[in-house]
């Protein structure tokens, strides 16, 4: 099996951002684990517009974050999920050998599938109220990002969060990208935003042979071989596609209004 040359890129990328969130929550670096937590900017903002403060462990760093990666949405669509995202990595690498163990792996039904993306939403707002309400990060125990870098340490709900964990591996394994797709607080952030990213894949309908490679190729299960541009707010512009089209220059990475 050939593995595309931009999934080296991208793996490379995923490593040297792992080993730099490892570091951190190892505790090297000058500030709590938490305080790298990009989700943190969103939890703290109605705390900063009605109280001037901000929550539990949570500051001006998170804030950056967030507000920098809202700049990259903008610019370039869902690519911080494709490209720097240590649990989009994991959860890639479980739909990958979910791709290996299955000879046909199980499709979510289209309007199942959408109507269960409504679960980040619900996932972001009670991440939001319950922070406001007991001015602490209570969800904590439940974030697989925090779990995995922090070996399920404080603020973990113990034999739960392992739980959860489990959950999320085993499920990549029949449901690519579960998490992203369906639990993702930060996901619902960037909603809107990405579908307003500038860079963006065009898929050229003129030299399109609609052999529907791209589609497959598509961890996200973006119709791409239906898609003139592709402004779907789960796009990552990961480049599997480009990678899987046969058709040279048919999809190209483009900077579009």
């Amino acid at each position: 099996m050939t593995i595309p040359r931009t999934r080296y890129y991208r793996y490379s990328i995923f490593i040297a951002i792992i080993g730099l969130v490892t570091w951190l929550a190892l505790g090297y670096g000058s500030r709590s684990f938490e305080a790298y937590c990009p989700f943190g900017g969103a939890e703290s903002l109605w705390g900063l517009f009605t109280a001037g403060e901000f929550t539990c462990a949570l500051g001006p760093l998170n804030l950056s974050i967030m507000i920098a990666l809202l700049a990259l949405v903008l610019l370039s669509k869902k690519s911080f999920c494709g490209w720097a995202c240590p649990i989009g990595f994991l959860s890639e690498l479980g739909a990958r050998l979910g791709g290996l163990l299955w000879k046909k792996r199980p499709r979510v039904p289209g309007k199942t599938n959408n109507w269960l993306k409504l679960l980040r939403y619900v996932s972001l707002i009670l991440a939001l109220v319950f922070t406001y309400k007991t001015g602490e990060l209570i969800l904590r125990g439940y974030d697989p990002f925090y779990l995995t870098f922090s070996g399920i340490g404080h603020g973990s709900a113990g034999i739960i969060s392992i739980i959860v964990l489990a959950v999320l591996v085993i499920g990549a394994l029949f449901v690519p990208m579960m998490f992203c797709r369906y639990l993702c607080p930060m996901g619902a952030v960037f909603d809107p935003f990405s579908r307003l990213g500038v860079i963006k894949i065009i898929r050229d309908e003129s030299t399109c042979t609609s052999c529907g490679k791209c589609g497959k190729a598509c961890v996200q299960d973006i119709p791409v071989h239906s898609l003139h541009v592709i402004r779907h707010r789960d796009c990552t512009n990961c480049l599997e596609c480009l990678d899987a089209c046969p058709e040279k220059d048919t999809l190209q990475l483009r900077a579009r209004l």
